[in-house]
């Protein structure tokens, strides 16, 4: 009997090992999995939204306009660790149009344009209104950017892009009671029931945009913030990543009896700089945040 008992207990540890690394699975490697796929496409998507010839990425699939910031500043920012030369020539491209242009820069060399650069980490002593004015004809295409404008922007509290750009300066000079009334002033703005930040923008188009939901992400983070709605958003964000991997600019959601039904107008594509600040706020995937 007992060479029975051995084969038995064979079967019975495979059995058991079998069992352990398909539990290990489920939880380590397929959320794992699932993480890069969602992010892997983002980035895969600004890799291909790059042409070589123009030395920067377009602002959306088939055009040949080129921003230089918002862009293709943040795309050289966040490609620096998945695509090192893309990132890099890119970053080059930029100074070099910059130098051309004569478009003023951070000691650093970066644009100023007093909305990525406060994204990355800078900062103005207040914020200011941005001229979107600069174009130029390029290669065979337009290359375009925003730049800063001298006097202070006004009507802050009214646009949630702005309040994240304020919030974000006044927590850098350490004053963290102002950081927080901006951010609050943000955070009222969020509809519990569609799921999308009502601000100005929103109440003229009837529009939710994208990349607002990444910067109030962003936002939250960086000053140490947690919000009760965390989930929604997030699930909100990842509905908005297109097959072609990018994020859709914006969207629209019909509310039917106690249902909310998500949808993207004609005019919503996937563009370089929604996905890129998708990206640069590193917002985790739904399986990883709810597992």
């Amino acid at each position: 009997m007992k060479p029975y008992f051995l084969v038995i207990s064979l079967l019975i540890g495979i059995l058991l090992g079998a069992t352990g690394c398909y539990a290990y699975f489920l939880m380590i490697e397929i959320p794992k999995m699932h993480f890069n796929q969602t992010l892997g496409r983002a980035y895969k998507y600004l890799i291909s939204s790059y042409n070589s010839t123009m030395g920067l990425c377009y602002v959306y699939p088939g055009s040949n306009i080129y921003w230089l910031s918002h862009d293709n500043v943040l795309a050289s920012y966040v490609l620096q660790n998945w695509n090192k030369e893309i990132a890099d020539n890119i970053s080059k491209t930029v100074g070099e149009l910059a130098v051309l242009y004569g478009l003023e820069r951070h000691p650093s060399g970066l644009l100023k344009d007093g909305r990525v650069d406060i994204l990355l980490g800078y900062s103005y002593d207040s914020l200011k209104d941005i001229n979107t004015t600069f174009e130029r004809d390029y290669l065979g295409s337009k290359i375009k950017t925003e730049t800063v404008e001298n006097t202070d922007a006004q009507g802050i509290e009214g646009y949630a892009d702005l309040l994240c750009y304020a919030s974000l300066m006044e927590w850098r000079k350490q004053n963290y009671s102002g950081a927080q009334s901006y951010y609050d002033t943000f955070k009222e703005k969020w509809n519990n029931s569609t799921n999308g930040f009502e601000d100005v923008v929103f109440n003229e188009t009837h529009k939710y945009e994208t990349y607002k939901l990444a910067l109030f992400y962003l936002l939250s983070k960086t000053i140490g913030e947690d919000f009760q709605f965390k989930e929604q958003l997030i699930r909100r964000i990842w509905e908005c990543q297109d097959a072609n991997g990018g994020f859709r600019t914006h969207y629209t959601v019909a509310e039917i009896g106690a249902q909310s039904y998500l949808s993207f107008p004609e005019d919503s594509y996937t563009n370089t700089e929604t996905t890129s600040i998708i990206l640069l706020a590193d917002v985790p995937s739904l399986f990883e945040y709810t597992n």
